[in-house]
């Protein structure tokens, strides 16, 4: 995965979300890597080349564009995975769920512990909103934070799938996880997924001690608001 995101939301929720956007999750070599440079990646290599050319198409030329070159390429030089992380994460930026949802598992036929196209996958089966789909969902989920704990995006997913589940003590859990990893609190007043959840009697009351453990007066203020004003 290039160090550019983790996730990319289809638009109607980065119009909600704009703490959760490109450019959120950065990879960088763990303090504990060995000195000892290993052997060159070839294929790795030309696919960081040639992904930038699809980046580059997409700014220049559109989403539709960038698709289609990260096709061609692929006609001339057979599978890499990071030009068919390009071509799902611009299906999934062009608003196109289902199709992002398949490219994102050709990302994965290649490279199963993609933590990009896990987290994006598992984001876009919560949206598609199916029982299979949020299963699928989840195990995506789990498996990202399996790979990369240190990072609070995907703990705050599954808190949220959890709450909407029904399931207030894993989602209080998963929030602990995201708050040690950099979550800031004052998300679960922006993102209107929390609403029904804060107005509902399994999940509401947990949010808002949690939020009076960790949070401020006036965040519990504006909780508790649009838990009332829920419909």
């Amino acid at each position: 995965m290039r160090a550019r995101a983790l996730s990319s939301v289809p638009r109607a929720l980065a119009r909600v979300l704009p703490v959760i956007v490109v450019g959120l999750f950065v990879l960088a070599p763990s303090a504990g890597a060995v000195s000892a440079a290993p052997a060159p990646d070839y294929r790795a290599e030309l696919g960081a080349r040639l992904a930038a050319q699809v980046r580059a198409v997409s700014a220049t030329d559109g989403l539709d564009a960038a698709i289609a070159r990260a096709a061609e390429i692929e006609d001339h030089v057979g599978p890499l995975v990071a030009v068919r992380y390009e071509a799902a994460l611009a299906r999934n930026q062009a608003g196109a769920i289902r199709p992002a949802i398949l490219a994102y598992g050709r990302v994965l036929e290649l490279d199963p512990h993609h933590v990009g196209a896990l987290y994006d996958r598992g984001e876009l089966l919560v949206v598609a909103g199916t029982p299979a789909d949020r299963a699928r969902a989840r195990s995506d989920l789990e498996q990202a934070e399996q790979l990369r704990p240190d990072h609070w995006a995907v703990p705050y997913r599954l808190a949220l799938l959890s709450g909407q589940d029904g399931d207030a003590p894993e989602m209080l859990a998963a929030l602990t996880r995201s708050l040690a990893t950099g979550l800031d609190l004052g998300l679960l007043a922006q993102d209107p997924a929390w609403r029904p959840l804060l107005a509902a009697d399994r999940t509401g009351p947990g949010l808002l001690r949690f939020a009076r453990t960790y949070g401020t007066s006036a965040l519990v203020r504006e909780l508790e608001r649009l838990g009332q004003a829920a419909p």
